[in-house]
């Protein structure tokens, strides 16, 4: 809206330039101050209420509506307003995209609506380091929605943005990026399934037991017969449209759907036509079901030049680095409660965003450095844990390991929780 303002008081300051020059200066001088301060407080007012600002202050709101702690609620009605950005300059990431998306590495908004939702993966991927685009695309710099996605409202991409975000059933498209093994048989990875079905089958696990190096060259390997599709991910829509015929593309004709549907039906989409000297393909109709197909397009996108630094990149432990590893697994075991956090006791929540647990085990499930807290109940009730927890310093160092400082309020609720284990 205020974009069309804009263009309409340039429009009127042209008009003005055009037929009141020679006529009246003064009044075409007026039109122009007049101008110019509209332009400033159009400026100032899409500043103040910028989409962001909206997301930001919706979701203090939210977090002072859940949190409890009288000390945290201070440190989050202290939280400025501002724009948030992770640069690295190693993945050549500059990224705002946590401007509005800031929940997404706090597991108490898993059920949250978008942009205020726990991302699932953040468990396993350190977003403040490598940030969001070297996985979903999109434009990083941008602190608008449709900016920053690069679609249309709809879904439909910009024109002339050449990378939009990835639709959520095509964001596998990355795992690639730094997991290089999943183009290698039998190499599974959680959460790039679509990718691993994708991979067999061009290795051949399908109707006609053809791998797809039989005709095409991918990644070095493999015969001529059809075009090379190493780098085939790495074309723009642009690039794309330019060296195919889209014509015989139903609906919309993008480079997505062109890949679809001739995994569908390769010689509907590519006939032949001999006005252009174009042959028909060689490919045959291999029955892929719109699953396979659909997989097959995110995996030919994934084909790309990857520039990704090794240090990025993950690579099997050696043997004794998985011994090594499998000696914290109790820390993924744990953190299994996250699936519930919200559901969980407020003891148990502090329990946990304490870190209690990385020494203490409850269950089975914990650290073995402190002591077993599964049945604590049974020995002291609730007057002695608080007991307990008001008085830390008196507490030799090596029963509780470490200085504990709780609000009465939090001594309450973690001494509650810890009575009822019996």
């Amino acid at each position: 809206m205020i974009e069309k303002v804009v263009a309409g008081i340039l429009i009127v300051n042209l008009l003005g330039f055009i037929f009141l020059w020679n006529r009246n200066q003064n009044l075409l001088y007026a039109i122009f101050a007049v101008s110019l301060l509209a332009l400033f407080g159009f400026t100032v007012v899409k500043e103040f209420t910028a989409e962001w600002r909206g997301y930001q202050s919706t979701y203090i709101h939210m977090q002072l509506e859940k949190e409890k702690d009288p000390e945290v609620l201070k440190v989050i009605e202290s939280t400025p307003i501002r724009i948030y950005q992770i640069w690295n300059a190693e993945l050549g990431v500059t990224d705002r995209c946590i401007t509005c998306h800031l929940a997404v590495d706090n597991p108490s908004f898993k059920d949250a609506p978008e942009p205020f939702r726990y991302h699932s993966a953040a468990r396993e991927h350190e977003f403040a380091k490598v940030g969001c685009t070297i996985c979903h695309q999109g434009q990083g710099r941008a602190t608008e929605t449709e900016h920053a996605h690069a679609r249309e409202k709809d879904g439909t991409p910009i024109e002339h943005w050449d990378f939009p975000m990835w639709p959520l059933n095509m964001v596998q498209v990355s795992c690639p990026k730094c997991h290089i093994q999943l183009y290698e048989k039998d190499y599974n990875l959680k959460g790039a399934e679509m990718m691993t079905t994708a991979r067999d089958v061009t290795l051949g696990k399908n109707d006609m037991g053809i791998e797809c190096t039989v005709c095409h060259t991918i990644k070095g390997v493999g015969e001529v017969l059809a075009p090379d599709l190493t780098e085939y991910g790495d074309k723009t829509e642009h690039e794309f449209e330019q060296s195919h015929v889209m014509k015989y593309v139903q609906g919309k004709k993008n480079m997505y759907e062109w890949t679809y549907q001739h995994f569908i039906d390769p010689p509907k989409i590519t006939p032949g036509d001999p006005a252009i000297h174009m042959e028909p393909t060689i490919m045959p109709v291999f029955g892929f079901t719109p699953e396979q197909s659909h997989a097959l397009t995110a995996y030919m996108f994934s084909l790309r030049v990857n520039n990704t630094p090794v240090k990025y990149v993950y690579a099997p432990l050696p043997p004794k680095q998985k011994v090594a590893a499998a000696r914290v697994s109790f820390i993924v075991d744990y953190e299994k409660q996250f699936a519930n956090f919200d559901q969980l006791p407020p003891g148990q929540q502090l329990f946990i965003r304490a870190n209690c647990w990385f020494c203490h085990s409850i269950n089975g499930m914990g650290g073995k450095i402190g002591k077993d807290l599964t049945h604590v109940g049974q020995k002291m009730d609730k007057k002695a844990l608080e007991a307990l927890f008001a008085t830390p310093g008196k507490i030799p160092r090596h029963q509780l390991g470490t200085k504990l400082s709780f609000t009465p309020e939090q001594t309450d609720e973690i001494s509650a929780y810890l009575a009822s284990l019996k």
